[in-house]
């Protein structure tokens, strides 16, 4: 093993990280910048090796997502110029904070599924491709944790015909993922599908023998309202579970 230099600070250590050639080369500062870190925070009397691994992995996150925002911010701003420019750039970062929200939140529930890294992508490579940030936001949603082979045929698919798989099943997926991301929404979608059962059950009891043209006529009507609305309420809860994985 390559004899390596040893820092004696936390910049030098921080520098020789970041200038590091190879990744065993950077893992080796790493651990000189936990050893350093460790050794500050005993001075300081903090004696656990967990605060110092926290606040680095800490500075990791907040820096890849300053360094996303950036990007966000770097590739909105070509559109337009002056205040076209700002306006474009604020509202690609407002959809960029909600899509890194929804990331980490998937993320912290499957640590190793990548959601994180996965989203950014999709946003960036469809803001690349000139996408408004919301078409960008929801595109990105609907993709979601797709492999390398997978986002590439999405992505072309987009740059085709403007949806991944095609307008239906994206017009749908879309509208789920507006309901959801509403206080209650997937709770108001449960009591619609609830409420046109019990109307739809409702209605059926309402069909006797001797009932008269306009009862049947409106019992009809009952039915067919009570059972689309019941249709469209379970699609959207397949749709909801199905983008649990996404």
């Amino acid at each position: 093993m390559e004899d390596r230099r040893v820092p004696e600070t936390l910049e030098e250590a921080y520098r020789l990280r970041d200038t590091a050639e190879s990744l065993p080369e950077r893992d080796f500062y790493q651990e000189q910048v936990f050893r350093l870190r460790r050794e500050e925070y005993r001075a300081r009397g903090i004696r656990t090796e967990i605060s110092s691994r926290r606040r680095e992995r800490q500075s990791a996150i907040e820096f890849s997502r300053e360094m996303f925002f950036l990007e966000v911010q770097e590739i909105s701003g070509r559109n337009g110029a002056g205040r076209q420019a700002r306006t474009s750039q604020h509202e690609a970062r407002r959809y960029a904070i909600r899509l890194d929200t929804h990331a980490f939140l998937k993320q912290l529930a499957s640590p190793h599924s990548s959601a994180v890294e996965l989203y950014r992508r999709n946003y960036l490579e469809l803001l690349r491709m000139g996408k408004q940030p919301a078409e960008a936001y929801y595109l990105s949603r609907v993709i979601g944790l797709a492999g390398e082979a997978e986002f590439r045929h999405a992505v072309e698919g987009v740059r085709q015909s403007g949806y991944p798989k095609g307008r239906l099943p994206y017009t749908v997926e879309k509208t789920a993922i507006q309901i959801r991301d509403l206080p209650g929404g997937m709770i108001l979608i449960l009591l619609t599908f609830f409420a046109s059962l019990f109307a739809f059950v409702w209605a059926t009891s309402g069909w006797t023998e001797g009932a008269s043209t306009g009862t049947v006529f409106f019992v009809t009507l009952g039915l067919i309202a009570a059972g689309g609305l019941m249709l469209i309420s379970a699609i959207f809860i397949i749709t909801f579970i199905r983008s649990i994985n996404k």
